[in-house]
């Protein structure tokens, strides 16, 4: 079998993947339609709700609807939502205090919300079962961080892909299966354009990462190794994103994953940032054995 044309990869990135919606939107509404979509956390949730409805109106009018339900409303509850940044949680406390905190919370206990919540929301959100009922191909990338390797899903049980794929590690509970303990597939593959590549002639990756870095004033050991790890996480992440033929990068600097109140603004970015990318395709003039070629036929 050949390969698809054009791979779409949605990367995670929490509450920032509104502008997953935005931009989904403005290619919908170009005439371009994704041959396979590969998506991690958020990027999987909104994927797979493109991929069975291709209407990404109504993926907008659906999350709102979450926002506005008792789902929602517990899982934004400051008993659950308490330890979702740790550095804001704490910010007006003590030193002490921060550091017996963080101490307390990661010798008793491994996450912060139980996987149920989860499970409501994505029973919410997704309107079919199996990976079969979709209308575009999908690949789910979730982590077994056991031995550190990806899981790729594709078929089956699409929801409980979509769980084990946006199980951000130590906030919500970790999917234990035979020997694996499964969580977020960002992980592994925080922008999966490495794994369309394989299926995909052409890939365009919407990521969707906070690259901002604060300063860090008088930092203590576990502030130190955590901006530590993300900066790593950070190189990965831009180094990922370059390998698209496409890259759609929503403006969403200092918006934490966490952070909901800025639907509107997030949904706008993702518009903005697709908008941009597609004017830049129509004014390509490629010769007929460029990748570029078929696209730019389509949006014109």
């Amino acid at each position: 079998m050949g390969k698809s044309y054009l791979g779409l990869a949605l990367g995670g990135g929490g509450s920032r993947g509104v502008a997953h919606i935005g931009a989904l939107q403005v290619l919908h509404n170009s005439g371009l339609k994704p041959d396979l979509i590969a998506g991690v956390s958020a990027g999987s949730m909104i994927g797979a709700m493109y991929a069975a409805t291709l209407d990404p109106n109504w993926i907008e009018t659906r999350f709102r609807e979450l926002m506005n339900s008792d789902l929602f409303a517990s899982f934004s509850s400051g008993s659950l939502m308490a330890g979702r940044n740790k550095e804001t949680f704490l910010e007006n406390n003590t030193e002490l205090a921060k550091q017996g905190y963080a101490a307390r919370l990661g010798l008793n206990e491994s996450y912060v919300v139980p996987r149920s919540i989860i499970e409501n929301s994505v029973e919410f959100m997704i309107p079919c079962n199996n990976f079969e009922e979709l209308q575009i191909p999908l690949k789910v990338i979730a982590t077994d961080i056991q031995n550190g390797e990806e899981i790729i899903y594709s078929r089956g049980d699409i929801r409980e892909a979509l769980i084990q794929s946006s199980s951000i590690p130590g906030f919500f509970e970790a999917t234990k299966k035979d020997s694996k303990l499964i969580v977020d597939g960002g992980v592994t593959s925080p922008i999966p354009v490495e794994i369309l590549k394989e299926y995909a002639e052409m890939v365009m990756a919407v990521d969707i990462t906070n690259y901002e870095l604060k300063p860090l004033n008088q930092p203590n050991m576990i502030e130190i190794m955590r901006r530590s790890d993300i900066i790593t996480s950070l190189r990965l992440k831009n180094n990922l994103s370059r390998q698209a033929d496409i890259l759609v990068k929503p403006e969403v600097s200092g918006i934490h994953w966490s952070d909901f109140d800025n639907f509107d603004k997030l949904l706008e970015c993702g518009k903005n940032a697709m908008s941009k990318s597609l004017e830049t395709l129509k004014n390509l003039e490629p010769r007929k054995d460029d990748i570029y070629y078929k696209l730019c036929l389509n949006l014109r």
